[in-house]
């Protein structure tokens, strides 16, 4: 890791009144209660990853509670900007009478695999105690639908400009035969997807590589992306030498640690 480059707000408010204020009794009015039929909704968690099978189509059992459980209640539900079209969104979740808690299930067509989705969705305001500071009024989540890889390419080598070289067992996906995945090459907890366009450029998404040590106080989690600002030798694959080399752009919690060529050989080739 030694080659790594580390890159009285002033309010004013001015109130002005007629000398007859001065005597004048001003009845002060308090923020508006929460009404008292609300049922006081919140979801139980903000979201989280969901990695699914290549067969599933919707993320299920969104879970939402409520205070005020005495009557059968449908809360209105609403999809936020940064939800992404490829989920359906209900248009409401229904709390049984007597029920605390209600779920509904969030489906989704049209995902490319391998790839980040994001869905949010928020309660109707009515539904919600606006004034509570524990209340989850909406919630996001982030779906990868995996492929399936039950094809070796056999052994291969990932050499991180970073981390040096590890052997890996590269695998093949049963969608794209030009998608490889390298296993766990540097962490148990991690592999490494790459897909291989037809005119064999490359492209992934950011993924998590290692724990390591980056010179920090804790080791932190590094990630991952092509950097697709560099041109000519980066960011192909080679079919004569089965090589996919990439500008790669390494990152962490505290920020960049910089670009590195990383490199695949894929021994037996696509």
């Amino acid at each position: 890791m030694n080659n790594i480059k580390y890159y009285y707000i002033a309010l004013a408010a001015v109130l002005t009144l007629g000398f007859s204020a001065c005597t004048d009794e001003v009845e002060y009015q308090g923020a508006s209660p929460v009404a008292e039929d609300c049922i006081r909704a919140s979801f139980t968690s903000d979201g989280g990853n969901y990695t699914v099978a290549s067969n599933i189509q919707a993320i299920t059992g969104i879970t939402v509670t409520r205070e005020n459980t005495t009557n059968e209640a449908t809360v209105a539900l609403r999809a936020l900007p940064q939800s992404d079209s490829n989920f359906q969104i209900p248009a409401s979740v229904t709390f049984a009478a007597g029920s605390a808690t209600a779920t509904f299930d969030i489906p989704f067509s049209g995902l490319e695999q391998e790839e980040l989705y994001t869905f949010s969705v928020a309660l109707d305001n009515s539904a919600v105690d606006s004034y509570s500071e524990s209340v989850l009024a909406s919630t996001t989540g982030y779906v990868l639908q995996e492929a399936t890889w039950n094809t070796s390419l056999g052994q291969g080598i990932y050499a991180s400009g970073a981390f040096g070289q590890a052997p890996c067992e590269v695998m093949q996906a049963e969608e794209n035969a030009r998608w490889v995945k390298c296993m766990t090459p540097f962490d148990s907890d991690y592999s490494i997807v790459i897909k291989i366009n037809e005119d064999n450029s490359v492209r992934m998404r950011q993924q998590a590589l290692v724990w390591a040590n980056v010179g920090l106080a804790e080791p932190q989690l590094v990630n991952i992306s092509i950097d697709h600002n560099y041109d000519g030798p980066y960011n192909n694959y080679d079919p004569e030498t089965g090589i996919i080399t990439m500008a790669m752009s390494y990152t962490c919690a505290a920020g960049s640690l910089g670009m590195f060529v990383d490199q695949v050989l894929v021994a037996s080739g696509l």
